[in-house]
């Protein structure tokens, strides 16, 4: 049985809550948003190597199945459902500091990316995704010869 809260919350906006709250100021034209509210903010490292962007993230007690990782533009968003493993009525807690819900984050890369080869693997809670970086062309200068009509 999911334990998902459906309480309100009551907390101020967090710095850890700041790329939901862009995000549903923002709209969903990227299916963003989820119909449920957020009750996560997993930890990542993000760091290059001299090919790669790296992301690892940290979603221990996740299904591989119950993960989704969409790339719009420049953002990187997962997000994941994270299940009670055990039923409510049968047992009585004494103490119970685990989360259960809906897990989100949004990452801004901070540099171009081959998107055709992005790569995922999943292994012992943490969720690795490599993605080739690429020159950006952006900033190079380029001469452009007028043609005549």
């Amino acid at each position: 049985m999911a334990k998902i809260s459906r309480k309100p919350s009551q907390a101020p906006i967090r710095i850890e809550n700041l790329n939901q709250f862009l995000f549903e100021c923002l709209g969903d034209e990227a299916g963003l948003l989820a119909p449920e509210p957020i009750t996560h903010v997993p930890p990542l490292d993000l760091f290059t190597t001299p090919t790669d962007l790296v992301i690892e993230i940290e979603l221990p007690g996740v299904n591989k199945e119950d993960i989704d990782i969409t790339l719009y533009r420049n953002t990187l968003t997962i997000r994941a459902t994270k299940l009670e493993c055990f039923e409510e009525d049968k047992i009585n807690f004494v103490c119970m500091e685990r989360s259960f819900g809906k897990l989100f984050r949004a990452v801004e890369l901070p540099s171009p990316v081959d998107t055709a080869k992005i790569k995922a693997n999943y292994a012992s809670g943490v969720l690795t995704i490599v993605m080739p970086r690429v020159e950006d062309k952006r900033n190079s200068k380029q001469k452009v010869s007028i043609e005549s009509a």
